[in-house]
């Protein structure tokens, strides 16, 4: 994971949110909100990749599913339990510090429901993104589903064009009212099926420059 982009994390964990927001133009909290909606189900084990401030996590345990969530950084663990603990969710909500390389060390095969990843592969290398790929596989249970949501480069000539000079100013805006920034991701749609997903729907926002893709495991 990016040293830079972590750093930048513990020492602004409590703008992160409002950061992310500024780069995403207020889309990303609409965007947990939908899949808390309409995907998550009571008593399913879902596991919170980068978990973050937990905002994510606490949508998912308040429509009744048991979740873990994972991530490195004390500071923004530290943000996210104090906001479980005042919606009262500690009993919902795992926590755990724990770095998404160590994912084979610390859980069982076939232990969750569903997974998700929201602004987290963009920050890992190509090789830590398909180490993460097969073990969220392994992971996962029989047609369990991973749900990622990332930064892509838009495909068409005039969106990425228009995409271009609407991201330099975000990224110039978020970086310096939170010291935050993110990368998009590259080829990852091509990656899905060698590492036993099939897609069951995309969704595309902001110039189809931030997409979610809900996959299922393939068994």
């Amino acid at each position: 994971m990016s040293y830079v982009y972590m750093k930048a994390l513990e020492k602004k964990a409590e703008k992160y949110d409002k950061g992310i927001s500024y780069l995403t133009l207020g889309h990303l909290p609409k965007i947990k909100k939908y899949i808390s909606e309409n995907f998550v189900l009571k008593d399913e084990k879902i596991l919170d990749i980068g978990m973050g401030t937990g905002t994510f996590s606490i949508l998912c345990a308040e429509k009744g599913a048991v979740v873990t969530g994972i991530d490195y950084s004390e500071k923004m663990l530290g943000v996210a339990n104090e906001n479980i603990k005042k919606k009262g969710l500690t009993e919902s909500i795992q926590i755990m510090k724990i770095p998404v390389i160590e994912l084979d060390k610390q859980f069982t095969d076939k232990s969750f429901d569903k997974v998700t990843a929201i602004l987290v592969f963009s920050e890992l290398y190509q090789a830590e993104q398909d180490f993460c790929l097969d073990q969220i596989n392994r992971i996962l249970k029989d047609n369990g589903e991973f749900i990622l949501v990332d930064e892509v480069k838009p495909k068409k000539v005039w969106k990425k064009i228009v995409y271009f000079f609407i991201r330099i100013p975000l990224v110039v805006i978020t970086y310096f009212k939170s010291q935050l920034t993110t990368q998009s991701l590259k080829n990852i749609e091509r990656r899905f099926k060698s590492h036993n997903f099939s897609l069951i729907e995309e969704r595309a926002y902001l110039l189809d420059s931030l997409k979610l893709f809900r996959l299922k495991k393939i068994t």
